[in-house]
């Protein structure tokens, strides 16, 4: 973890930070339709008009791969560099800016049902910045939070659940399912396991935050294709029809 640092540090180091959340990258899906057309979403692709057409656990993975694979899910995904695990912004997956890094990365846990903050408080963590809701300009950072999740708080998953440039559909779907790489908070269950798998995952995509964020980014931001509801339906598509997973090509 980090070296300690003297109080003057701690200062310096904030004034940076207070420098940085202006050039960073919530919650509010009332606008989303369970009935949204390709036409009306903001962010339309093929493989979500695909599934809009003919919704099956082939074409739900499809979008949801597509989602999984969009910027404003693999940034906060991250990228190894440097031997630390550090997320990206915008939507050329540029590094972030003042170094971020897992170590200085708010580490949680599930204890008695609820997330909590573990390990030690660095002077600068992604809730520095990051705060309950999107700030108004554009380039300023975004934030998340909502009742359905409380305590949840913007935040990396771990270097298991990276989504990198080689990620293919396949890989995706069995990373998915392997309870080894799929999360850190909680057991989600896995192929072994698909009654967990199922209720963990739904409750995933349709109440986390930072999931349902992605559709509503922020000023200059791109949102994630479909909508939040879409692809909250598609998970349970694709779960529900034994979620097969796609042969390398």
């Amino acid at each position: 973890m980090m070296r300690m640092i003297s109080a003057l540090g701690v200062s310096a180091l904030f004034a940076l930070m207070l420098i940085g959340c202006s050039l960073h990258e919530n919650d509010d899906s009332n606008h989303e339709s369970l009935t949204a057309n390709a036409s009306q979403v903001a962010n339309s692709t093929p493989a979500f008009e695909a599934y809009q057409q003919d919704p099956n656990p082939t074409t739900a993975f499809n979008y949801l791969f597509d989602v999984a694979t969009h910027p404003r899910c693999v940034n906060c995904h991250g990228v190894i560099e440097d031997g630390a695990h550090r997320p990206t912004v915008g939507d050329n997956k540029t590094p972030h800016p003042m170094n971020i890094t897992s170590l200085n990365n708010l580490k949680m846990a599930v204890q008695d049902g609820k997330f909590v903050q573990v390990g030690e408080t660095h002077p600068v963590n992604c809730r520095g910045c990051h705060q309950d809701e999107n700030a108004r300009e554009p380039g300023r950072p975004p934030g998340a939070a909502n009742d359905l999740m409380p305590g949840f708080v913007w935040h990396m998953p771990p270097p298991t659940m990276i989504i990198g440039n080689d990620m293919t559909p396949s890989k995706l779907c069995n990373n998915w399912l392997n309870p080894r790489l799929n999360s850190f908070l909680a057991q989600r269950g896995g192929r072994d396991d698909m009654k967990t798998f199922k209720k963990e995952f739904e409750h995933h995509v349709s109440d986390d935050p930072l999931v349902r964020w992605a559709w509503n980014p922020g000023p200059g931001r791109t949102p994630a294709p479909g909508t939040h509801a879409q692809f909250a339906k598609a998970m349970s598509v694709w779960i529900n029809g034994g979620a097969p997973c796609p042969t390398e090509s």
